[in-house]
């Protein structure tokens, strides 16, 4: 059985994504050669609306003609990938079965799909090879939606794709009909086994630049996670004046568990991200062991761009939208929550922050919300729950848990974490 390294990750609270493969170990290259496309409606380019959670892009996708089933689109993923579920249930073959790392430390196993077809805003993308991986079962939870599949690098090599976050609109043109003349900033891509990286530098509380190279990733939630590696070779570990651990997320081989802080800044081209929270890994196994890269740079920055991922001339156009001034927040109740699969309407608390007000009110792991001031959980969704408890500080909230066949009434008041 053969092993990938997949930066397959889509991050929670840091939240996950699909991620990448090792840039050292990886013994196979991506296949997008073999794949073929055509558009079915205008040639050359074509639009369509999304939808956001989590930071995350979801589109409506046909597979094999059936459906719609909902792909994350994802830069962090080296392949596209369809769900073994959803394999199963439309009847497609499979062989060659391999072992796949992501962001958690625990490996899955995927195997190879072969000649299916995906469409997607009047484009068919067709596949003699592609991967078949339990995406849904590993992310599902942690999203609180079905993910049924993942566009990765073979869609994205293909073509010119514009993300525009604030309209919820993603754009898709052939190479040869996109000529950029905005007031963007272009910043070079490096693609590794269909990963992309871009070099630049963090600016650490004691006024230190720390150079690195960094993943770029649609699928992770958060602004930026740094590898365990990187953040000692780096000696970043104490270098913030106030640090909390907390898991951040559930991806493909488990979850993550990161110390949690503010930095200063991060560059990206002529624009500077200030202020913003990131997550220094711990991790000992898995993607964010390694030591080939800096971290990944996800969503919760993307977010507030509008960003043109141009593969074929290897860069990275970014726009900045009415959200780019937005405050960078951290939850600030110190629950970190996921979703039973199925009607994703039951919600259990998988972990809480030493010393929050979560904690402090009497809230423990493996508690079920029954309520939040005064209506069913059920009527949320997980992504409601995460945004309604990062905002607002100062706001009490009155819960009834479930714990051990009773029903127990709390409250708490939000403040900053981080």
């Amino acid at each position: 059985m053969k092993t990938r390294f997949i930066l397959r990750l889509a991050l929670l609270a840091s939240l996950l994504s699909p991620l990448a493969p090792s840039l050292a170990q990886s013994p196979d290259e991506p296949r997008s050669s073999a794949l073929t496309y055509r558009f079915t409606r205008q040639s050359g380019q074509t639009n369509t609306s999304f939808e956001m959670n989590a930071n995350k892009i979801y589109v409506p996708v046909l597979v094999n003609k059936t459906g719609p089933y909902w792909f994350m689109l994802d830069t962090g993923s080296w392949s596209d990938a369809v769900d073994t579920e959803t394999a199963k249930s439309l009847g497609i073959a499979v062989k060659d079965p391999f072992e796949a790392h992501g962001a958690g430390e625990k490996p899955i196993t995927g195997a190879i799909g072969s000649n299916v077809s995906l469409e997607f805003a009047g484009i068919e993308l067709l596949q003699p090879e592609i991967d078949v991986e339990p995406v849904n079962a590993a992310i599902s939870a942690a999203e609180g939606r079905r993910v049924d599949g993942l566009l990765g690098y073979d869609f994205f090599s293909r073509f010119v794709v514009q993300i525009d976050y604030a309209h919820r609109q993603v754009q898709v043109l052939e190479p040869a009909a996109f000529h950029y003349t905005g007031t963007g900033e272009s910043i070079p891509l490096k693609v590794i086994r269909g990963n992309i990286f871009i070099a630049t530098y963090l600016t650490m509380p004691n006024g230190r630049r720390v150079p690195g190279s960094f993943l770029v990733d649609t699928g992770w939630r958060s602004a930026l996670t740094l590898t365990a590696p990187f953040v000692t070779s780096q000696k970043l570990g104490m270098m913030a004046p106030k640090m909390v651990d907390a898991t951040t997320g559930v991806g493909i081989g488990g979850p993550t568990v990161d110390t949690v802080a503010r930095i200063p800044s991060l560059k990206l081209g002529r624009y500077t991200i200030e202020n913003f929270v990131a997550n220094f890994s711990h991790a000992k196994a898995g993607v964010l062991s390694q030591s080939d890269f800096a971290g990944i740079i996800g969503a919760e920055i993307l977010r507030r761009f509008t960003v043109t991922f141009d593969y074929p001339h290897q860069r990275m156009i970014l726009e900045p939208n009415p959200m780019s001034a937005t405050p960078y927040e951290f939850d600030m109740s110190g629950l970190f929550i996921t979703a039973e699969a199925g009607s994703f309407a039951v919600f259990t608390v998988r972990d809480v922050i030493k010393d929050s007000p979560a904690m402090q009110a009497g809230i423990r792991g493996g508690d079920v919300i029954a309520a939040i001031d005064g209506r069913p959980a059920s009527s949320f969704t997980l992504e409601q729950i995460r945004q309604l408890f990062k905002e607002s500080e100062g706001q009490e909230h009155s819960l009834s848990v479930r714990r051990d066949n009773r029903v127990l009434a709390v409250k708490f008041r939000l403040h900053r974490i981080i």
